[in-house]
């Protein structure tokens, strides 16, 4: 049976029923194998995300890298961008895109406010003034092409918020190229604990966005396109962690709690 095709029309018109807009800013998860095989390959997708937010619009994915905690030095030039899928790394290689400074968690960005965000340099990349949090203050949206909720970065902000007790903190030191010139940095993630090996499931927060008509959603071949706004997606995860710290954990019953 033939993979159907996916033309930059057919996205263009799925993108636009779902309620994505120009000017719109978004922050984009993808598992594009799910969506048909596209015309152009990534190029498709990204094509009809520009025609459909415009000159005004801006286009972020996550670019993570985790070499910098295994003690690699980082050159955020050339360090490609780990498991986030084939558009992630497409879009970070493009001419003119912009990449934030964290070293294990920086995304790429193009578009209007790419400059600006690109900009912001934070300990920790969820913390108040950091990118992700510059990202809800410009009301972006979550963007899930073909990959489900469960994909989500944004979640980690909610989680350093509530302090959920199966992360932590931990620093890691290492060298980055910053302008050119190589520099010792500290940055901060707030990790997992791998002893207790908590496993996220993030369904609750997409049940509770839908609940409130707060989720879009289109079936597109095998998989679907769904958006929502970012700040509602923290709200939802922030009400849920906030009547149970362990709301997010799909093994609680096994870690016994």
């Amino acid at each position: 049976m033939p993979i159907p095709v996916v033309s930059k029309a057919q996205m263009v018109e799925v993108l636009r029923e779902i309620g994505v807009g120009f000017g719109d800013g978004l922050l984009v998860h993808s598992a594009l194998q799910f969506l048909g095989k596209p015309e152009n390959g990534p190029q498709t997708f990204l094509d009809a995300l520009l025609e459909v937010v415009g000159p005004g619009g801006t286009i972020a994915v996550p670019a993570f890298n985790f070499g910098f905690a295994r003690g690699l030095d980082y050159d955020p030039a050339l360090a490609p961008a780990e498991k986030m899928g084939v558009f992630s790394e497409f879009l970070r290689q493009q001419p003119g895109v912009k990449r934030t400074r964290h070293p294990m968690q920086s995304l790429a960005i193009q578009g209007a406010w790419a400059h600006e965000i690109a900009l912001l340099d934070t300990p920790s990349a969820f913390e108040e003034g950091s990118v992700f949090d510059h990202l809800l203050k410009h009301d972006f949206k979550l963007l899930l092409l073909g990959a489900e909720v469960q994909a989500a970065s944004i979640v980690h902000y909610s989680e350093q918020r509530a302090r959920v007790p199966y992360r932590f903190w931990k620093d890691f030191t290492g060298r980055i190229k910053i302008d050119g010139r190589w520099q010792t940095r500290t940055y901060r993630m707030f990790v997992r604990d791998l002893e207790l090996d908590p496993h996220l499931h993030l369904q609750p927060i997409e049940d509770a966005m839908k609940a409130n008509e707060q989720w879009t959603a289109q079936e597109l071949n095998y998989g679907q396109v769904a958006l929502g706004r970012l700040k509602d997606f923290v709200a939802a995860a922030d009400d849920l962690l906030q009547a149970d710290p362990w709301a997010l954990i799909g093994n609680r019953k096994e870690l016994g709690v």
